[in-house]
């Protein structure tokens, strides 16, 4: 049995909501949400520092074969994004998916395939920005630990046949977006 899993996370002014979902096989086993306050400020090229702890918590005793993480792996200006954190600190294979790329110099290399430039940075392939035929603006996949660049967009192709983002974490989106808005609503109508 082979275990997909999504995961991603949304914010409030001093809140997060988190969520995981899970597909066995290929069809959704079950999603699983988190909630709390937030520990650390945005800093541009170090998010892992504010969203790994709160993703962490989801991942504790999950076996998944493969995660798809919303935020970049290697194709980051230290090779290390939150895709990399995720996998390397739980030992999980994971792919980086992101709608812009972060600041930085990198530098778009055309591949044989009309839907797909890689992203170069120092000299090393790191990510590609992949069109599906049915959209005009990429998004960018990266390795973030355990896969290779081939495997990545390989697996985000396969996913994402129903829209942009991979369906485990297009769920995982919805899910920790709903939760954040639930929440919101129910503060505001208390006295």
């Amino acid at each position: 049995m082979r275990i997909t899993a999504g995961i991603d996370a949304s914010y409030g002014v001093n809140r997060y909501a988190s969520a995981l979902a899970t597909f066995h096989d290929g069809k959704l086993k079950s999603v699983k949400t988190d909630e709390g306050e937030l520990s650390a400020p945005y800093v541009s090229k170090l998010f892992f520092l504010r969203e790994a702890p709160a993703l962490s918590r989801l991942l504790s005793g999950e076996a998944i074969d493969l995660l798809f993480v919303n935020g970049h792996g290697v194709c980051h200006p230290y090779f290390f994004g939150l895709a990399t954190v995720i996998g390397w600190t739980h030992n999980i294979p994971t792919i980086g998916i992101a709608s812009r790329l972060i600041r930085g110099e990198y530098t778009r290399l055309p591949s044989r395939y009309p839907d797909i430039e890689f992203i170069m940075l120092r000299c090393q392939a790191v990510g590609a920005a992949v069109r599906l035929k049915h959209f005009s603006r990429p998004m960018f996949v990266s390795p973030g630990f355990g896969v290779t660049l081939g495997e990545a967009i390989q697996e985000y192709a396969y996913w994402a046949r129903l829209g942009k983002l991979p369906e485990p974490l297009r769920l995982a989106h919805v899910q920790a977006r709903s939760l954040l808005r639930n929440r919101r609503r129910s503060l505001e109508m208390k006295p």
